[in-house]
């Protein structure tokens, strides 16, 4: 049996604030993400991020790198990506 070539899942990032998260959020939007920002526990702020249609699995440390490059630009930190099983 053979891995799948294509992965689904989200990428996170934490914020302190909202307006950070948000401007993350625009950014990610802005190369191709959907995204959702959330208020998180203690005040924080989070963003995931998510390709519209699954992804060849060679993308997603590119994903990630771009990601985590968006989340520090806004005083941010990229935590992870979350597979998730496609639908």
């Amino acid at each position: 049996m053979t891995e799948d070539p294509f992965v689904v899942g989200h990428f996170d990032a934490a914020f302190r604030d909202e307006n950070a998260a948000k401007a993350a959020a625009r950014d990610a939007r802005a190369v191709g993400f959907v995204v959702d920002v959330e208020e998180a526990g203690a005040g924080g702020w989070a963003i995931l991020a998510w390709r519209k249609d699954p992804f060849p699995a060679d993308e997603q440390q590119r994903y990630a790198a771009r990601m985590r490059a968006i989340a520090i630009r806004h005083g941010g930190s990229y935590k992870r990506f979350v597979p998730e099983s496609p639908q």
